[in-house]
């Protein structure tokens, strides 16, 4: 039975500039599914920007509200969940987000991914003097994750919103 058919979630995992949030609206407009993006659900919560929940309590606290969030969407159907790229960097998350249905990690270039986000000013991750640098340390510390958690993988460097998300849904044909 197909993903759709089944009702069942997608979640999109990644590193920040990876395609999550736009991926993901353009699938939920196909299935007619919710999109739900984990920072956005964060954001209205604290009625804060992410760059200012980091800056007035510091990460630990937004790592604490990602966990609080994932736990409140246990029991989503229906739904194209799009992640922030450090949710996978909490060992508490993985059972959480796998049981939330089946998780495709979005990947890109370091070279398309700075292309994207290089210059961002509302990315608390990358608000350092070297953003190239954050950007390679980051990835290299997180990429172990994402593959450890992902029932699939699509490179999204070069490619349109819609072209990943029909590589997905080809990718997802495997599992039906």
């Amino acid at each position: 039975m197909s993903l759709v058919l089944s009702g069942q979630n997608l979640v999109l995992i990644g590193f920040m500039g990876s395609g999550k949030s736009s991926v993901g609206r353009e699938l939920a407009k196909r299935w007619s599914f919710r999109f739900v993006d984990t920072d956005s659900i964060i954001r209205r919560r604290y009625e804060l920007s992410i760059p200012d929940l980091f800056s007035k309590y510091g990460e630990p606290f937004f790592r604490e509200a990602e966990y609080q969030t994932l736990v409140r969407l246990q029991g989503t159907q229906r739904a194209i969940i799009a992640t922030g790229g450090g949710i996978v960097i909490q060992p508490r998350n993985i059972p959480l987000l796998k049981d939330l249905g089946r998780v495709v990690w979005l990947c890109a270039s370091q070279d398309a991914i700075l292309r994207r986000i290089g210059k961002s000013t509302h990315r608390p991750m990358l608000n350092q003097a070297d953003p190239e640098e954050s950007i390679s340390r980051l990835l290299s510390e997180r990429i172990p994750l994402y593959q450890q958690l992902a029932d699939l993988q699509i490179e999204t460097s070069g490619l349109t919103h819609a072209d990943v998300a029909d590589r997905i849904i080809k990718g997802l044909e495997s599992f039906s």
